[in-house]
């Protein structure tokens, strides 16, 4: 999976288990960036995964794509966390990083970010915003 896909699984997943739990899913900043929210700092975070041996570079990925692949399973997570996780994933998952981008551009928490700051990108998104994006709601799968 490449780096853009990667960040808006990412940011759909947290987004999608804040809207339903209302509460985080973890520590990370998704930045509001031109093709939609991305981790803040992402390149850190996979290096250190990469240094931590938590995932690897695909060698066998098509030439100038940065894709990972997981090193170790998940562990510590409940039955109901994983099922969750999966039904978003499985949401998603089939769709390009460009129709991702493109959904999360219909975000309510993406545009707000955008508009406050006066259309300057790269803002941390505020995930209490999370609360208004009704698109991501499970009930409807």
């Amino acid at each position: 999976m490449g780096i853009k896909k990667l960040n808006k699984l990412a940011f759909f997943l947290e987004f999608t288990y804040i809207f339903e739990n209302d509460k985080k899913l973890t520590n990370a900043e998704y930045a509001a960036l031109p093709m939609g929210p991305v981790i803040n700092d992402y390149k850190v975070l996979i290096k250190n995964l990469v240094t931590s041996g938590k995932i690897s570079k695909n060698k066998k990925a098509d030439d100038g794509l940065e894709d990972y692949l997981p090193l170790v399973k998940a562990k510590d997570l409940s039955p109901e966390l994983t099922g969750f996780l999966l039904t978003v994933l499985n949401r998603y998952k089939d769709l390009s990083p460009k129709q991702l981008e493109d959904l999360s551009h219909g975000l309510d928490s993406y545009n707000i970010t955008i508009h406050e700051n006066g259309g300057e990108m790269g803002k941390i998104i505020d995930k209490d915003l999370a609360l208004l994006d009704s698109s991501l709601s499970l009930t409807d799968l």
